[in-house]
């Protein structure tokens, strides 16, 4: 009876053991969003990575989503900096906020399209835009994924062409990149609070705003504008950031793991949010507003007036020297697309 018992209690040692060796080998990165859990496409890339680095560590990487629960863009990315956090979801204009240069991303018609986007996100230009980032403020990035395209609704007229705007009241969110792209082209601009919107929209103190066609969706902005264009002006883009400090404390299998996840959250990421875009835009057709898609002529018309104003405003915040290598690179990416 006694062997039995000290028997019993040697194997429970070795379980007990076991188990706690396997808890210290366990990685555990929180990744948070400040948006709900949908069926969007940066939700579903954070499941993939998710089921992908889980999968591909036998479980020894754990990754925790949150939605909604830890704050928005800007404080998730200041949790990331502090090491409060370990990974989130953010976007290139809150990270201006964090590292200025970021801000040049903000310069109207800077891409023609998706694809030469999702091209320029792997970048050399990119590569060291991020690099000098995480040396400046310890925020890494792990990968880049669509955002997407902002566009124009408003109830007096279809909006073909820079002209087209002139006179307009146009809501703007409370940035000056947005003033001098409205007053570019002749528009009045006010800057206005989202909970606001609807009803300034409703009582004609503004004819139009401007916003990623999920939002105008969401918003049932719909409901109140009778004309939407599709001129895709400012593109909007999302990164995987993780605390530099957090990331170096990983094994070599672990950080090629992880960055192995966070370009296939990009992948995903970027067909459907194209996707849901489209099919917004679709939806609001449905509903009664006439939607116009501005050709690729159109939008050059539109780059042509309007980003001479604003890059002379992103220069004197980013650097000239930015502003001019980043067209450089952009130009690069629509030719390695469309070899031309």
């Amino acid at each position: 009876m006694k062997f039995k018992v000290l028997a019993l209690a040697a194997f429970a040692a070795v379980g007990l053991s076991a188990a706690a060796a396997d808890a210290q080998q366990k990685t555990t990165l929180r990744f948070s969003i400040g948006a709900p859990d949908s069926m969007g496409g940066e939700i579903l890339g954070m499941k993939a990575l998710k089921e992908y680095v889980e999968f591909r560590s036998s479980g020894q990487l754990e990754i925790r989503l949150f939605f909604n629960t830890l704050g928005g863009s800007l404080q998730l990315t200041e949790q990331v900096k502090n090491g409060t956090l370990e990974m989130a979801l953010t976007d290139d204009s809150v990270l201006g906020s964090f590292h200025k240069p970021m801000q040049a991303f903000q310069i109207p018609y800077l891409f023609p399209s998706s694809p030469v986007a999702w091209e320029f996100m792997t970048s050399p230009f990119m590569k060291e835009m991020t690099e000098d980032m995480r040396k400046a403020t310890g925020i890494r990035t792990l990968a880049l994924s669509e955002n997407g395209f902002r566009n124009l609704t408003n109830n007096v007229r279809e909006i073909k062409g820079p002209d087209d705007l002139k006179g307009l009241k146009m809501r703007t969110m409370q940035s000056q990149v947005y003033v001098n792209f409205m007053r570019s082209m002749g528009a009045s601009a006010t800057p206005i609070a989202w909970p606001e919107l609807v009803p300034a929209l409703k009582q004609n103190v503004v004819d139009g705003q401007e916003n990623a066609a999920a939002t105008i969706w969401d918003g049932k902005l719909f409901e109140v504008q009778k004309f939407m264009s599709v001129n895709e002006h400012i593109y909007g883009m999302h990164l995987i950031i993780i605390n530099d400090r957090v990331f170096n404390g990983l094994s070599a299998d672990h950080k090629q793991i992880l960055m192995d996840g966070a370009r296939m959250h990009a992948e995903v990421a970027n067909s459907r949010k194209a996707m849901d875009s489209l099919q917004a835009i679709d939806k609001i057709r449905q509903q009664g507003t006439k939607v116009y898609v501005n050709t690729p002529t159109e939008k050059e018309a539109f780059r042509k007036a309007s980003q001479g104003a604003v890059i002379e405003f992103i220069a004197s915040q980013a650097g000239k020297d930015v502003v001019d290598k980043l067209l450089v690179a952009v130009e690069d990416s629509k030719r390695r697309v469309y070899g031309q």
